[in-house]
């Protein structure tokens, strides 16, 4: 697979007169195609060449579970179970609902499990006309292949360059868009250049879009207008890198041994469909195509199995049917399952293949399990994110004089995680405290719905008077 990113690199060395970016990062898309091939179920091992029985070599293609998918879904599903309450300001505010980022993210958090990492990035524009026009702030989200790291420290990437590639009058054209700190570090410096990919020279900006501008200032900025997110597990592939891993970078055998085991269960039952060995010297006739009566096996025969040789015309017909073993299949790909799980940062069990598709938990129970600790380690890396972006948002808006912009304010992000959690097992564990008489009813009750102290004290009366003891006197009272 060869590395798209090389060639941006030749450009900045030969075109923009930058030093070329650190060996770590170089090349690193190579790993990020290799990871999006396998999400998008384009795995190397699916398609393969074999020998027929007529010595003839064939290619055939794997069915697939496509577990990378299913991962990356399931972990973005759990993520983003409920939006988070965010405390940022009326323009943060205003964007969310316009951007309808939760279920952008939802998306591209997918995404972001499978190839590493995502970015985030505040655009400025305008609408309107005249008088009316206006400066307005949009949210890009950009894959990892379509992002270089430039610059960065411990905590984030401070420089980076966004990749855009189409195919403009039949040539293919690659806009870099270079964000980077201003002289002595003060201010922010965006340029833009294309360049063809085929010849690698620099060309007009204009041949991509004509309201191009090639640099843009903004002094008074102090922090870069994106935000990288990276996937919470510890890059064992390219330690030394700033980028994130696939979620299931360490799991590519175990994908592969359940692709392989998926198929065979597949042909198992292809291959173990009644089959009947016949002398050669049987013949019945059939109609083709044309209608026309032929003498022979139909061509679309697949149970009859017409066999010659010396001894033919004294055998008799043979059942060559196999016995099929979908439990041994079940047993392995489960096997395979639970190591996955483990792999990928889901406690055992979590994925089951019941024969027809794959089943996932609904519930993440425990605090301490490690679907929870992943859980929470993409929410975390997610909300550090996102932080940065509100307060780039409010910064930005501040210098460009847009209603709603607060630099005073500080971005807060309140995820919750009773919905991820097993209600049932909540309910029955604080339904036995208050019948043990460990804990009151309205305490209970708090904890079950998250309600506060004054509605759950209404509830628990609310409950105590309809399930009050109905007795003979209370519906005939007696006569005093």
């Amino acid at each position: 697979m060869k590395s798209f990113w090389a060639k941006v690199i030749k450009f900045f060395v030969d075109i923009l007169k930058l030093s070329t970016i650190p060996p770590e990062v170089n090349g690193a898309d190579e790993n990020i195609l290799r990871w999006w091939e396998v999400y998008r179920s384009k795995s190397p091992w699916l398609s393969y060449d074999y020998i027929t029985a007529a010595g003839k070599k064939r290619n055939r293609r794997r069915l697939s579970l496509n577990m990378a998918k299913v991962a990356c879904s399931e972990m973005a599903g759990l993520v983003l179970a409920e939006p988070p309450v965010v405390e940022a300001g009326a323009l943060v505010e205003k964007l969310i609902e316009k951007e309808k980022l939760w279920d952008n993210l939802r998306r591209n958090l997918e995404w972001q499990g499978a190839t590493g990492g995502q970015v985030l990035k505040v655009c400025i524009g305008s609408e309107g006309e005249g008088v009316e026009k206006k400066n307005v702030l949009s949210l890009d989200y950009i894959k990892a292949m379509s992002f270089i790291p430039l610059a960065w420290d411990n905590t984030e990437i401070t420089e980076g360059s966004f990749l855009d590639r189409r195919v403009i009058n039949k040539k293919t054209l690659v806009r870099v868009e270079t964000h980077k700190k201003g002289v002595g570090g003060k201010g922010y410096v965006i340029t833009q250049k294309v360049f063809d990919e085929q010849t690698g020279l620099e060309v007009p900006l204009s041949q991509f879009n004509a309201n191009l501008e090639e640099e843009t200032i903004l002094p008074n900025l102090s922090m870069p207008l994106f935000a990288y997110v990276r996937n919470p597990e510890a890059n064992n592939i390219e330690p030394e890198s700033p980028l994130g891993m696939s979620l299931f970078a360490n799991a590519m055998d175990t994908l592969q041994a359940l692709d392989i085991a998926f198929d065979g269960m597949n042909s198992d039952v292809i291959f173990g469909k009644p089959r009947v060995a016949l002398p050669g010297t049987v013949m019945r006739g059939y109609f083709d195509q044309d209608g026309i009566k032929q003498v022979g096996f139909d061509p679309n025969e697949e149970i009859f199995l017409r066999l010659e040789g010396d001894d033919a015309d004294k055998m008799k017909p043979v059942d060559l049917s196999t016995t099929l073993h979908p439990e041994e299949y079940l047993k392995y790909i489960n096997g395979y399952l639970n190591i996955f799980a483990m792999q990928t940062g889901f406690d055992a069990g979590y994925f089951t293949f019941d024969g027809v598709s794959v089943k996932t938990a609904t519930e993440v129970i425990s605090d301490n399990s490690h679907t929870f600790k992943t859980m929470q380690g993409f929410r975390a890396n997610l909300s550090e994110g996102l932080i940065k972006i509100f307060k780039v948002v409010n910064e930005l808006g501040a210098f460009y004089k847009i209603e709603g912009a607060d630099k005073s304010k500080i971005p807060a992000i309140t995820w919750d995680d009773s919905v991820i959690e097993d209600r049932n097992s909540k309910a029955t564990y604080w339904t036995d405290l208050v019948n043990s008489k460990l804990v009151d009813k309205a305490t209970a009750l708090m904890k079950i719905h998250g309600l506060d102290e004054t509605k759950a004290a209404e509830m628990a009366e609310k409950i105590g008077k309809e399930t009050a003891t109905v007795t003979a006197d209370s519906i005939f009272p007696r006569e005093v």
